[in-house]
């Protein structure tokens, strides 16, 4: 019983964990790549700001042509979401470029 409870511990950590692992061992520019291809545009013209890294996430801001993104993607054990980003401006809208994804639709950002 002790070994299942044991074991059983140590899952739940390393699954939750996942955010902070991901975190920890990515690069800004691998970041800035997932981000970029969100916001359909290329890394170099993508900066990335205030990386905060939760259990089962990384959130982070964007700026794009000067206008602030607050994203995120969600991890679970080696396997990473797509990012997902919203204007902090209010409006409801990715740039016209932007990619039109899974997650994206989900969130009613575009068609």
């Amino acid at each position: 019983m002790r070994h299942k409870i044991l074991i059983s511990s140590l899952l739940t950590l390393v699954l939750t964990g996942c955010g902070i692992i991901d975190g920890a061992v990515r690069s800004d520019n691998s970041i800035k790549e997932k981000t970029a291809f969100a916001l359909g545009t290329t890394a170099d013209k993508v900066t990335i700001s205030n990386i905060s890294k939760d259990f089962d996430s990384v959130k982070f801001n964007a700026t794009y042509k000067k206008k602030v993104y607050q994203c995120y993607y969600s991890t679970v054990l080696v396997t990473t979401s797509d990012v997902l980003c919203s204007p902090t401006d209010g409006k409801s809208s990715l740039p016209q470029t932007a990619q039109c994804n899974a997650l994206t639709k989900a969130a009613g950002k575009c068609n």
